[in-house]
């Protein structure tokens, strides 16, 4: 199994007051800060780490941005398998090592990585009865309300690359992701082989290496407009509104971050495991499959089962 799933994210930003208040009003709880750090964490363990540019613990950018996510640190499921890794990794680069249970380096794209032993905690599974014509599952019992949303876990963290194929290859030949799907001039959508999220990373064509956004899961659609609207009064404003991806059918509502980039609210994305076959996805076709604004047209419908050929991300 190995990878299981995003266990922190680590920003470098040069308003760390701000990052805090955009946090807070997210929906994470803070645990620690300092004049240099702020952490925050989730219901299922993972942590969103605040750091200032000149924090000793910050590895170099990824691209020329000061600011943005600088590492990403991803659970294993144990200690023989972050050992694999590892020593795979050690052929061709320098991996720092922190005892049994944790290691450094920089894949090919030239972004920080950490490995670390770790485990998540369950999440409450809460049923979500749903009434429609012709089917009735919520009787005499209101909706459960939300005053705002609380993002539940990270489901993925999305960088640009010049060259996405060559940075996805890396993490599917060297650290055992499975492609989901691939848009066409677009990018490719990554799994971890012990996570059943449509994506946990994604790759997407850029002209330049930047940060582009974390997605952090809500309960469902009632969560996620909660907390659109708690976040408009806040001042947040999002650029696109409420839509759905057609690659990975995820509700998203995406907000400008002052750490850098963007979050994401998202619900109800697509679960997959190794059965699925990727597809290759228009690049217009798959993104928005519909938006809250509408659009003057609707793109042609592209897309199709990914080759052998495909799938070797040359």
């Amino acid at each position: 199994m190995a990878i299981t799933g995003i266990y922190s994210i680590t920003y470098a930003t040069d308003d760390l007051a701000a990052g805090i208040r955009f946090h807070e009003q997210l929906g994470l709880t803070l645990v620690r800060s300092s004049a240099d750090a702020a952490d925050f964490e989730l219901p299922d363990g993972s942590a969103v780490l605040l750091r200032t540019p000149e924090h000793a613990e910050l590895p170099l950018p990824y691209g020329q941005d000061v600011s943005g996510v600088r590492e990403v640190c991803w659970a294993v499921d144990n200690e023989r398998s972050l050992a694999q890794l590892a020593d795979g990794l050690s052929r061709d680069r320098t991996v720092h090592r922190y005892g049994q249970t944790e290691c450094t380096f920089f894949d090919d794209a030239g972004l920080s990585v950490r490995l670390r032993v770790a485990s998540f905690r369950p999440l409450p599974a809460e049923p979500d009865p749903t009434n429609a014509p012709g089917r009735v599952e919520r009787l005499n019992q209101l909706r459960r309300w939300f005053d705002r949303a609380r993002p539940l876990q990270m489901q993925h963290v999305v960088f640009s690359s010049p060259q996405p194929r060559a940075a996805a290859r890396f993490y599917v030949e060297r650290l055992g992701f499975r492609i989901s799907d691939i848009q066409e001039e677009g990018g490719v959508f990554l799994r971890a082989p012990g996570n059943v999220q449509h994506h946990n990373l994604y790759w997407q064509r850029g002209d330049a290496k930047a940060f582009r956004h974390v997605s952090y899961g809500v309960t469902n659609l009632d969560a996620l407009m909660a907390g659109a609207a708690f976040m408009s009064r806040q001042g947040v404003k999002s650029r696109q509104g409420l839509g759905r991806h057609r690659i990975s059918s995820t509700f998203f509502y995406y907000m400008p971050n002052p750490c850098g980039g963007d979050a994401e609210y998202s619900t109800d994305s697509d679960c997959i495991n190794d059965d699925w076959k990727p597809r290759v996805w228009g690049r217009v076709f798959g993104h928005i499959w519909w938006l809250a604004q509408g659009r003057e047209q609707e793109p042609e419908e592209r897309m199709r089962l990914a080759t052998e050929e495909d799938l070797k991300l040359t």
